[in-house]
């Protein structure tokens, strides 16, 4: 569980990194491909400083991040809690969001090396890389949607609207 959660901080700073906080909105199908050939698929949805990923698979989980506020809501028993961990690397994260539209494709921090790919039908993000010591995984963005606006129930984590 610990490593699906750093691998969602990976990807929410990389999306917030690359997003325009106060304009972009956006719907995308993901599918995490991890070194050890384990795959997961999912729905993420952002929203000024508003996120949804959410895994496919009723055994996983949704991670919503609502301004300040941070929950993981355990969907195979039907928990939500405050995430506790993390949260300075989350909050500084937010900060970045404001670099957009200037997304470099490869981004070194510590011990992680993040290569990202761009579509070229509309410059956004189609492919992120990620190698560090706790994984090795790509994350693909299929399907995107960034014209329709985002409707604020998705953002709710209690009651959670259900996608399915």
């Amino acid at each position: 569980m610990n490593r699906k959660y750093f691998l969602f901080i990976l990807f929410l700073g990389l999306v917030l990194k690359f997003s325009a906080s106060n304009a972009l909105e956006f719907k995308c199908n993901f599918e995490e491909v991890h070194s050890n050939g384990t795959i997961n698929q999912g729905t993420v949805f952002f929203k000024n400083e508003k996120l949804r990923y959410e895994y496919s698979s009723p055994n996983l989980f949704i991670i919503f991040i609502n301004n300040d506020k941070q929950f993981f809501f355990d969907k195979k028993n039907q928990q939500l809690r405050p995430i506790k961990q993390n949260l300075e690397l989350i909050n500084s994260i937010m900060g970045l969001a404001k670099l957009y539209p200037n997304i470099p494709t490869q981004i070194k921090k510590k011990e992680i090396d993040i290569k990202v790919e761009l579509s070229e039908i509309n410059n956004f993000i189609k492919r992120i890389s990620i190698d560090s010591s706790r994984a090795k995984l790509s994350l693909y963005l299929k399907n995107c949607d960034l014209e329709k606006p985002i409707n604020n129930i998705f953002f709710n984590e209690d009651p959670i609207f259900y996608l399915n």
